[in-house]
């Protein structure tokens, strides 16, 4: 009884887990933030985490011990999306000091797979027109990524 309950919860943990992020392929100086995150745009979606209380943000979170803010917001997106993305330019730090970055797809990025469902309930694509239609982790975050989404399309990548 005790083993197939140990068992058990070792498949759950390991569940929980999700698999380890790949190498960061970020190179340069790295910045320093408290956290960091990415926004990813395709095809007129934006890529959004939606936690257990059905709010949605960009994916990100805390930066590790010396780990850079580029590399963080590549970790995080990986952990709660499982797409491995390129981390590009600084759009934006938030009064929290969270670091939103660029990120881009590439040919290797993968799938959106749920690596954290005790903290991601899902990750998926929203048209930035539905925007309003969402419920938010902050209030106003939703007009704040179309405005720089719409700035970056306009060639004025920062705010």
């Amino acid at each position: 009884m005790l083993r197939t309950l140990i068992v058990s919860l070792s498949f759950l943990l390991a569940a929980c887990a999700g698999s380890e992020a790949p190498d960061c392929p970020f190179t340069g100086v790295g910045a320093n933030a408290p956290s960091a995150g990415c926004l990813v745009s395709l095809d007129g979606r934006i890529l959004l985490v939606e936690n257990g209380a059905g709010k949605v943000s960009p994916p990100g979170g805390k930066t590790q011990s010396g780990e850079s803010a580029q590399c963080a917001a590549h970790r995080e997106t990986f952990e709660e999306t499982g797409l491995d993305l390129a981390v590009g330019p600084l759009l934006m730090t938030f009064d929290t000091g969270f670091n939103l970055y660029r990120c881009e797809i590439h040919e290797n990025s993968g799938e959106i797979t749920l690596q954290r469902p005790m903290e991601v309930s899902r990750a998926y694509w929203l048209l930035v027109q539905d925007v309003e239609r969402v419920r938010w982790r902050y209030p106003g975050q939703g007009e704040i990524l179309r405005d720089l989404l719409q700035r970056q399309n306009k060639g004025d990548a920062r705010p």
